[in-house]
């Protein structure tokens, strides 16, 4: 995992973590802080490992969770997307660590197809279906705060509400 210290520990990636506690301070919905990285990073690990896709590293996994939301303060800034920010910031990190050019393809592939709105005719990699599913489940729904204003708990796959 060497690999993957190395883009939690650049200045960049530091950066942009930094630009989106910025951009999202006060904000009522989920954040995108290092805790949604790292839990995305290991659901799709794990979801990898379930659905029998031995031949993408955990290193390749993990990388994956770490970028795949680092180009949401552009997103709040410039409007757009993004995972397709995501994937344009990632690629530079992914040289710097040492991945591969097929190894950062597949990576920079399944952090652009993460979301639910990339058209599902196009082929998905099992890291890109992973990665999907990871990020939907690697949020706390039910103990939210918000999820009585929230417009995406509908579409979590654990929007159960807890009884008191």
């Amino acid at each position: 995992m060497d690999r993957v210290n190395r883009i939690i520990i650049d200045p960049e990636f530091e950066g942009y973590l930094h630009k989106i506690d910025i951009a999202e301070e006060g904000r009522l919905f989920c954040s995108h802080h290092f805790d949604h990285l790292l839990s995305t990073a290991r659901l799709t690990w794990i979801y990898l490992l379930e659905g029998g896709s031995p031949y993408i590293s955990r290193e390749i996994a993990y990388a994956a969770g770490f970028l795949h939301d680092i180009g949401r303060w552009r997103e709040y800034r410039d409007g757009g997307d993004h995972a397709d920010y995501s994937a344009e910031l990632a690629k530079p990190l992914l040289r710097k660590s040492g991945f591969s050019e097929a190894e950062s393809g597949l990576i920079i592939k399944a952090i652009k197809q993460h979301r639910d709105s990339y058209d599902p005719e196009i082929h998905r990699s099992p890291l890109s279906l992973a990665l999907n599913r990871a990020d939907k489940h690697s949020r706390l729904c039910f103990t939210c705060n918000a999820r009585e204003v929230c417009n995406k708990l509908n579409k979590q796959p654990h929007k159960c509400r807890l009884e008191y």
